[in-house]
């Protein structure tokens, strides 16, 4: 088991900070309000949002990305020639979405870095909502 922790924690140093992060709203019945947490390695997250799990859904998106990348940058000497660059990626963030394979915010993150890998404008819509970038 140590050994996971410890390929969890290299994965997790891996990570880039603009990585998403899942935002959890609990609902705990009573009347004062809750913050639901859970322990890993005595340390306190939201759910979702331990190490293990951030290091995990990264690989997965840096996963997609890479291998999608290759697929924009094929079309955009194929059927999507006449396509802008980043129009050809803004394509893939509905469609990324509609497989619940990632969030909305893995989407975005995941166009960012296909444009990153291709050297290609990020599309607007692939921009964070509060990151005025």
């Amino acid at each position: 088991m140590d050994n996971d922790k410890t390929d969890f924690n290299a994965l997790f140093a891996k990570v880039p900070t603009d990585f998403p992060r899942p935002v959890h709203a609990g609902a705990v019945s009573g009347f004062q309000n809750k913050l639901l947490l859970v322990e890993y390695e005595g340390k306190l997250y939201e759910s979702g949002s331990t190490p293990p799990e951030i290091a995990s859904r990264w690989d997965v998106c840096e996963d997609l990305a890479i291998k999608l990348q290759r697929s924009a940058l094929e079309s955009s000497t194929g059927k999507r020639a006449h396509m802008s660059k980043a129009d050809i990626l803004e394509q893939y963030r509905p469609r990324l979405i509609a497989t619940g394979w990632t969030s909305e915010a893995e989407a975005r993150w995941i166009i960012r870095r296909m444009a990153e890998l291709l050297g290609w404008p990020v599309p607007e819509q692939a921009v964070e909502p509060d990151s005025g970038a």
